[in-house]
């Protein structure tokens, strides 16, 4: 009778051990990045304009392009840990109306602004000097 206590004791051992096993080699998550496509949903903690495009591509050679509302933008880009440094920025020079204009021209001057960013669970916040934030946005799929 021992025996057989002992047995299902082995068994149960192994069992549990096999379980820890597999439980551990499960990968840990991944680590998220600034690269990719980013929908911009504020400025300023002011939402884009309706039917207005806003969106940042970080690629991870550094550059930086997008839809600044009106016109495209190009730059490139540097980080280190959650700092980071835009370079100036250029645009083309197509004339939209006003309000559009004016949130492109609000956003150059904001990514001007901007030293460092946060990432959390596919949501970008950019923010400036002070730690204020300048702007949020939505990671997309292109």
């Amino acid at each position: 009778m021992s025996i057989s206590i002992k047995a299902k004791q082995l068994v149960l051992l192994a069992t549990v051990s096999f379980t820890m096993t597999a439980c551990s080699n499960v990968p840990p998550p991944a680590v998220e990045t600034l690269a990719g496509n980013w929908k911009v949903m504020s400025i300023q903690d002011k939402q884009i304009l309706a039917n207005s495009s806003v969106k940042l591509n970080f690629s991870p050679d550094n550059s930086l392009s997008g839809s600044a509302s009106c016109n495209n933008l190009s730059s490139s880009y540097q980080t280190n840990n959650n700092s980071l440094i835009i370079a100036p920025i250029a645009t083309t020079r197509k004339m939209c109306l006003p309000a559009l204009m004016e949130q492109e021209s609000n956003l150059l001057r904001t990514l001007g602004k901007v030293k460092r960013y946060q990432l959390n669970k596919g949501e970008l916040s950019l923010y400036n000097q002070q730690g204020l934030i300048q702007l949020k946005a939505k990671r997309v799929k292109q």
